[in-house]
């Protein structure tokens, strides 16, 4: 039987907002190596330490059949109907640290091909793919009805873009009836991160007025940085990752 960790493809992803690493070098492109096609999805594992026992043990065939499927599904729904789909599978070590938390969902500036990246965390045992699938196809979607700029997945904007675009994200999900987070989740989110951004008073009044204002709304790039300079939140510049962060293999 065939390696499900030999290469059978590649694919390169541009983006419209590159990644500059702490020493000025500019990544506008990432090639994500093709291991495996699935139900008309295109399959990359990004393993720490790849064995062909990982892939059975981590993500057996049957199960990526059905996520492959699921994922095809999720996008067409939402209307996202790119020439290629792809998977990446990371894995997760408490020691090593993931790669990424849920995952994330980069769309290349030509928009014909969207990449959604998992980790199987502790998170996704927990609640399982679809929750993760769904927020992440939303934002693919927002991105790739060009709302929000396709941007290296390094990059990173403040914290507060992020718990602002969730409001919305959330809302529409939930008027979908689809797999989200109670917007008491979400206004939990908001609260703590106002706080640990060091706003003076008002914080969960803030909350709730972004909220209101955000929660199921159809919104863009420039929107949240308006509402967050309205909430006194950090300028919304990009700041780079932590230099702890590591980076996922398929910026190799």
């Amino acid at each position: 039987m065939e390696s499900r960790l030999k290469v059978i493809d590649k694919l390169r992803i541009d983006y419209e907002v590159p990644f500059v690493s702490d020493r000025g070098k500019i990544l506008d492109h990432t090639i994500v190596r093709i291991n495996e096609r699935r139900k008309g999805v295109e399959i990359s594992y990004a393993l720490l330490d790849p064995t062909e026992q990982d892939i059975e043990s981590l993500f057996p065939r049957d199960g990526m059949d059905s996520l492959a499927q699921m994922t095809k599904s999720v996008l067409n729904d939402l209307g996202v109907t790119p020439e290629r789909i792809v998977l990446q599978m990371w894995d997760y070590s408490v020691t090593r640290g993931p790669y990424s938390i849920e995952g994330r969902a980069p769309v290349n500036k030509q928009r014909d091909a969207v990449l959604i990246i998992f980790t199987k965390t502790p998170f996704v045992y927990k609640f399982g793919f679809e929750m993760v699938l769904w927020h992440q196809s939303m934002h693919a979607k927002d991105r790739w009805e060009r709302r929000f700029p396709a941007a290296h997945p390094l990059v990173q904007t403040g914290e507060w873009l992020d718990a602002l675009w969730h409001f919305s994200i959330d809302g529409r999900l939930e008027a979908w009836n689809k797999p989200h987070y109670t917007k008491e989740e979400r206004l939990e989110e908001a609260v703590a991160l106002f706080r640990k951004l060091g706003l003076s008073s008002d914080v969960t009044d803030r909350a709730i007025r972004a909220c209101d204002g955000l929660w199921g709304r159809e919104v863009n790039m420039t929107t949240l940085v308006e509402m967050g300079k309205e909430l006194g939140l950090e300028a919304g510049g990009q700041r780079a990752p932590s230099k702890r962060q590591p980076r996922g293999p398929e910026t190799r």
